[in-house]
């Protein structure tokens, strides 16, 4: 029996919490499934070992950024790459991820005789909560038109987490029966490997991290905007780093944002005192070895797949209320959910607390598996997805 042919598009295969668990699942090697993919920029970093797993890369048709907002306000007619992509190639399942336009590729899916036909938002805000006169038109058309052909083409419509169900389909959500919340989980097996050659000594040497600092780790992009809310997180551990001087900030990750934050860092004089090494290899280690606490002042979450590897990690986690309930309801044992309306003030002392919470990695691994949001757990919800609507599609009609 060959495997179920699905079609995943996104914007372009470069690390980002969609990708990582993309890739993720690939690197499972499920025989159920072959995972294709067709971006809109090409050269993602994730690409050459996408290819080595077997999966196939389009790319859609190149589009100037003023033929684009073109598009976004109906002034100017689709390029037809998906059609002829989709006609190809026989798909039995086309998934597309995001919160924005997809609608648009949902009906080129189903004009073009794709079965199965999978939305699948993944935040709760647009364009990352910019604002501006293009988003004030981008969110009426969202709430307008996209939703329309959502529930028209959609065979299915799914969501990292309640809240972003909401926000992708209004009264919907609750009312439709094609919708439901679809996880990203985690990968554990690398988790496992890093707790079994436990040595945080060496590591935080070899990294260059104080060997008996109170380490305050956060694992981000640094924008383009300030969704992770870097310049908060600043202000909380200035508290903290005058309380105590074994308290260090390390910020992995990069971005736009990041000379800004570099500034703000000097401004505060803790140059000595918050380490900025750019992207992680190896988020796992990092937060086994080299953290304390996990902090996440998010301004907004679809689902913090940081938070889940943090809880993996035996790490508690202090993170803005403002997250999905899926994930702090869920983990309320291991999460503290602060209002980013308290002070700085507060926010240390719940950080504090939370470096006396830290547990074994084991018995953090045990708590992911033993969930939803393990990455077994989404390969098998995602086929359990698409063979199910497809045996319904199959069945003759009365």
């Amino acid at each position: 029996m060959r495997p179920i042919k699905v079609l995943h598009q996104l914007g372009k295969l470069d690390p980002g919490g969609i990708e990582t668990w993309l890739l993720n699942l690939v690197r499972l090697r499920s025989e159920e499934v072959q995972f294709d993919f067709v971006v809109g920029e090409p050269e993602g970093r994730y690409e050459e070992e996408m290819r080595g797993y077997g999966c196939r890369i389009h790319t859609l048709d190149y589009r100037s950024r003023f033929r684009k907002r073109l598009e976004v306000v109906g002034l100017a007619g689709r390029s037809r790459s998906l059609d002829s992509i989709l006609a190809e190639n026989d798909y039995d399942a086309f998934h597309v991820h995001g919160e924005e336009f997809m609608g648009d590729a949902l009906k080129v899916a189903a004009e073009a005789g794709v079965p199965v036909r999978v939305a699948h938002c993944h935040s709760t805000v647009l364009a990352r909560g910019k604002r501006n006169l293009e988003m004030a038109v981008r969110a009426a058309r969202f709430k307008t038109l996209d939703r329309g052909r959502i529930l028209r083409y959609a065979t299915d419509i799914c969501a990292v987490s309640n809240e972003a169900g909401r926000f992708l389909m209004g009264s919907h959500w609750e009312a439709d029966p094609r919708c439901r919340v679809l996880y990203c989980g985690v990968p554990l097996d690398h988790f496992r490997e890093v707790a079994g050659t436990p040595d945080p000594v060496a590591y935080r040497e070899s990294h260059g991290i104080p060997r008996y600092g109170i380490i305050v780790g956060h694992v981000g992009g640094m924008g383009p905007s300030p969704v992770k809310n870097h310049f908060f997180l600043l202000e909380v551990f200035d508290v903290l780093s005058r309380r105590d001087d074994r308290y260090y900030l390390y910020l992995a990750g990069d971005g736009p944002l990041r000379p800004a934050i570099e500034r703000g860092v000097r401004r505060r004089g803790l140059q000595e005192r918050v380490f900025m090494p750019g992207l992680s290899k190896d988020v796992p280690a990092l937060m086994m070895h080299g953290f304390d606490a996990h902090l996440l002042p998010s301004l907004h979450e679809g689902l913090p797949i940081v938070g889940l590897e943090a809880v993996a990690a035996g790490l508690y986690t202090v993170c803005s209320d403002t997250i999905t309930n899926d994930f702090t309801d869920r983990f309320r044992d291991r999460v503290a959910a602060v209002s980013l309306k308290a002070s700085p003030s507060h926010w240390a002392d719940q950080v504090e607390i939370a470096v006396k919470k830290r547990v074994p990695p084991a018995e953090g691994i045990a708590i992911i598996e033993n969930s939803p949001f393990s990455i077994r757990a989404s390969l098998s919800a995602l086929i359990g997805l698409y063979s199910g609507r497809l045996a319904e599609l199959s069945q003759p009609r009365c």
